[in-house]
């Protein structure tokens, strides 16, 4: 019997909380988790936001941080954002936390879509007696622990994984792996799966971040640490943006808002406007983020709930206009859902998740999610033109993310692509290459990607 990808979720325990309040005990655990949704054939991460939910208080963490009402955390000079966690929080110890964690909501990913994270730069560390940002010295170091190591026990023909992209056998259920961030740049395994999501789209899970020695021995000098990664999907050409995770190394809350303010420059650059221009052309977008989304809809149900009067600054709350704000206008916003975390584009259903390649026929892109070629893996995107031909015109190096991709031999310019999603249904194509970057269809034929051999 083969066993599927196991989801790793935890969460904090209540128990431990009561008893570490009751205690009156001095920490510092509020954090921002990782929300992280799919549009088309693009990964985004941004700020939690789910009302209620654990490591989603924006508005909470900026207060407890000291830093001015309606602050974001964003570097300034990158526009990354930034995602503070605290070493010493409930669970880690005080060199050890499992947080920022990563989350989606329904329907925010495609079902069994595998996320993966991607380590970027160098550790930078805050030295609360210089003050100053620089590279980590080199007797410290941050791991991150609890990502699964891709290895020779890991399975991928779907004859043995029931159509799933990746399963383990009855005896490994995963290897955890680790990667290491230095002063000096990344060592270990850059990138390493993080989880894969339910059948409705959902993620929650908390890998490990561990302070430590190059002997990789708890403890380090007392500050703030900096670092780097972004976050891939097997199922989309594009990784989310670059983003930073800010960990507290034994500061009081008021030097880790030092700490962020270095980061975020002048706190007015970064403030939100309080009586913005509200965008007529997005009824419903009353976040002001030029979407609708689920968190829009939460926010004016939150405002129908506690009986909020309409006034200037609340006035995009009334979307369908009666002068009031009423569940009636969370509804109405909800049937406008333009982007994420609402009605999502998919531009192909759950089982492009088993193939490497998808066309899009309204803008021409077909996308090679994963192309071996003279012994390596790359991503790629064609352009479909005029003359029924397709264009190369972007193309990368990558890893190995299917069990099936794509196979390019140089030597006779084919292109021989499994299972391809065109609106719903699955055609084998071969591509001659015709040019420097041009090919041509030299044949297509529809199939059946569900029926799987056994032989």
């Amino acid at each position: 019997m083969k066993l599927s990808i196991l989801s790793r979720k935890t969460g904090y325990s209540r128990n431990l909380l009561f008893a570490t309040l009751l205690t009156g005990q001095s920490v510092f655990a509020q954090h921002l988790d990782i929300e992280v949704w799919g549009q088309g054939n693009a990964l985004f991460a941004g700020y939690c936001r789910t009302t209620g939910a654990v490591g989603c208080n924006l508005g909470g963490l900026t207060e407890a941080l000291g830093l001015p009402a309606g602050t974001l955390p964003v570097e300034a000079t990158t526009n990354k954002l930034i995602f503070p966690a605290d070493f010493r929080d409930l669970t880690g110890g005080d060199f050890g936390t499992r947080n920022p964690g990563f989350q989606s909501v329904h329907a925010a990913l495609l079902p069994n879509e595998l996320l993966s994270y991607r380590a970027l730069g160098q550790l930078r560390y805050w030295d609360p007696a210089t003050s100053a940002w620089n590279d980590a010295p080199p007797d410290v170091q941050i791991r991150l622990f609890g990502g699964l190591e891709a290895s020779a026990e890991i399975l991928s023909d779907f004859s043995q994984c029931a159509g799933q992209l990746l399963c383990f056998s009855e005896n490994i259920l995963g290897i955890d792996g680790s990667t290491i961030f230095t002063g000096n740049g990344i060592q270990g395994n850059p990138e390493l799966v993080v989880d894969i999501t339910s059948t409705t789209g959902i993620l929650h899970t908390h890998l490990s971040f561990f302070l430590e020695n190059p002997l990789g021995e708890a403890g380090g000098p007392s500050g703030a640490y900096l670092i780097e990664m972004q976050l891939i999907s097997n199922a989309r050409f594009f990784p989310s943006d670059p983003f930073l995770v800010l960990l507290n190394a034994g500061l009081q809350p008021s030097e880790f808002g030092a700490a962020l303010s270095a980061l975020t420059g002048d706190p007015v650059s970064n403030e939100l406007p309080r009586q913005p221009e509200l965008p007529v052309s997005i009824p419903g977008d009353v976040d002001l983020d030029g979407d609708v989304d689920r968190i829009d809809v939460a926010l004016i149900l939150l405002a129908a709930q506690n009986s909020e009067a309409l006034n200037t600054a609340n006035a995009a709350f009334d979307v369908d206009g009666d002068g009031f704000i009423t569940r009636a206008d969370a509804l109405l916003a909800k049937t406008l859902c333009t982007l994420r975390l609402c009605n999502i584009p998919v531009e192909a259903p759950a089982t492009a998740l088993n193939v490497a390649a998808v066309y899009d026929r309204a803008s021409g892109i077909l996308s090679l999610n994963d192309i071996y070629a003279d012994g390596g893996h790359y991503r790629a995107q064609l352009q479909k033109q005029d003359d029924h031909s397709f264009t190369l015109i972007t193309l990368q190096a990558d890893n190995s993310r299917y069990a099936t991709p794509a196979q390019y031999d140089a030597a006779t310019g084919t292109l021989e692509i499994p299972a391809v999603f065109i609106d719903g249904e699955s055609y084998r194509i071969h591509m001659k290459r015709t040019g420097d970057s041009t090919f041509l269809i030299t044949h297509l034929e529809a199939i059946n990607t569900l029926s799987i051999p056994t032989d």
